[in-house]
């Protein structure tokens, strides 16, 4: 059987078509894509509505992740992004994990809310209990504006849950946590946020400071997984390495989480490479990334000390000595609303993967960002990281050099084949001119 990696562009989609995963429609829309460069990627009519001054559309590349095993179903992941091994160290990684002790990733999210803060000047501490007195004597009415100001969400099963009062030095705050169902839910939560802040400011006879939601979060998806260490060694190895070279991967895999932990500057590295999966594929996906990170990052502060999202460590489990590979982190998506529903690739995206909840999406999401590390270390722990990389960079370096249809192929595969230090654009160009000679 052909990998997916080398069929034709229009055979991969032909591909998803047959496994059920694109409808007919969503297919068509994928091969004129192709045909017509970005022209149908966004319509011009939705393009012009989306931001302000708008003169063009910027394309990305998407592929896909293949059968990513969260909590026994299989998922196929859609990914934007410009930079390439993204894609093949998560294939790599989701293979890796297919071995585990669970026989893929288990994951779990709790029931997420997003938080609007209502905000006011408070420089003698007292505005700070005249706040707490009306939240405790109006709860419920703080609760019901809240509901009235966005009752779509309600209809829809979420709404305010929750509200708090905290004293900050010189400013008082009230926190209103929302179920989005969902959705993100940015514009539902600042829609309620203006609303009760203009009845605090009848109430308390003072004009708040503002009133807007806050990008980090209360909850995190858990995403976890126990690899028999021998899956960790190359198919390539004899049998009877495979068991020495796993083991030793997975001592090093472990020793470089623990340096993570104790070093910010390498955990912030860390972290960006938990997120080139998660980030591409929300913004495939049509969400807020820049929502995302920051709440991510936030997340692996809230200790006081910056700090890994994910650890991995030696564990005895079921009898065997296995690398147990662990995330926490939270994710601030939705599968409606927004871009989500005018974006036709976006609309492809939650359709190919599957998603049915926005909890199940974020499930997936924390087990790419998982199988992304695993990949990377492994990488580190092993040949090193830029081997691979630069292999898979040689295509953007033969695009810059200026080479075009199949010349990009045939030079991309000449500077694969050449030492680092050759690999370059002067090279690229030199190979070029050469290969347009021959053919002239």
């Amino acid at each position: 059987m052909t990998a997916f990696r080398e069929l034709s562009v229009n055979d991969r989609i032909k591909t998803l078509q047959s496994e059920g995963l694109l409808s007919e429609n969503e297919t068509r829309l994928l091969l004129e894509q192709q045909a017509e460069s970005s022209r149908t990627n966004i319509p011009a009519d939705i393009a012009n509505h989306m931001i302000e001054h708008q003169i063009g559309k910027y394309t990305l590349p998407v592929g896909v992740v293949r059968n990513l095993i969260v909590n026994n179903e299989k998922h196929n992941v859609l990914l934007a992004t410009e930079e390439p091994s993204v894609i093949a160290a998560a294939c790599n990684g989701a293979r890796i994990t297919a071995m585990s002790l669970e026989h893929g990733i288990i994951a779990s999210s709790p029931s997420y809310m997003t938080t609007v803060q209502i905000v006011f000047e408070d420089y003698d501490g007292t505005l700070a209990k005249r706040l707490e007195d009306v939240v405790n004597s109006r709860k419920d009415e703080i609760l019901n504006i809240s509901d009235k100001a966005h009752p779509s969400i309600v209809e829809r099963g979420g709404g305010a849950r929750k509200c708090r009062v905290e004293a900050l030095k010189s400013f008082a705050k009230l926190s209103i946590d929302v179920d989005t169902k969902d959705a993100m839910g940015a514009n539902i939560v600042n829609t309620i946020g203006e609303a009760v802040k203009a009845q605090l400011e009848s109430w308390l006879g003072c004009e708040a400071l503002v009133a807007i939601l806050t990008n980090t979060s209360r909850h995190a998806t858990v995403a976890e997984v126990h690899l028999p260490t021998i899956s960790l060694a190359s198919n390539k190895l004899p049998e009877s390495e495979k068991a020495s070279e796993g083991a030793r991967l997975a001592r090093r895999i472990a020793a470089l989480s623990a340096f993570a932990a104790a070093d910010p500057e390498r955990a912030a590295t860390h972290n960006k490479g938990i997120l080139n999966g998660i980030a591409g594929a929300a913004l495939a996906s049509g969400n807020d990334t820049r929502a995302l990170e920051a709440s991510a990052h936030a997340w692996a502060a809230h200790s006081g000390s910056y700090l890994p999202l994910s650890t991995w460590s030696i564990q005895e489990y079921e009898s065997q000595e296995t690398l147990y590979g662990r995330i926490e982190i939270p994710l601030q998506i939705g599968i409606v609303g927004g871009s989500i529903t005018s974006l036709p690739m976006a609309q492809i995206a939650i359709h190919v993967g599957k998603y049915k909840t926005s909890n199940e999406y974020r499930n997936v999401l924390a087990a790419l960002g998982l199988v992304q590390n695993l990949a990377a270390l492994r990488a580190l722990a092993g040949p090193g990281i830029q081997e691979g990389h630069m292999r898979l960079q040689s295509a953007n370096i033969a695009i810059a050099a200026g080479a075009k249809g199949v010349e990009i192929e045939e030079i991309t595969n000449k500077l694969a084949h050449m030492k680092d230090a050759d690999r370059n654009a002067q090279t690229a160009e030199k190979l070029l001119k050469a290969l347009r000679d021959l053919n002239n």
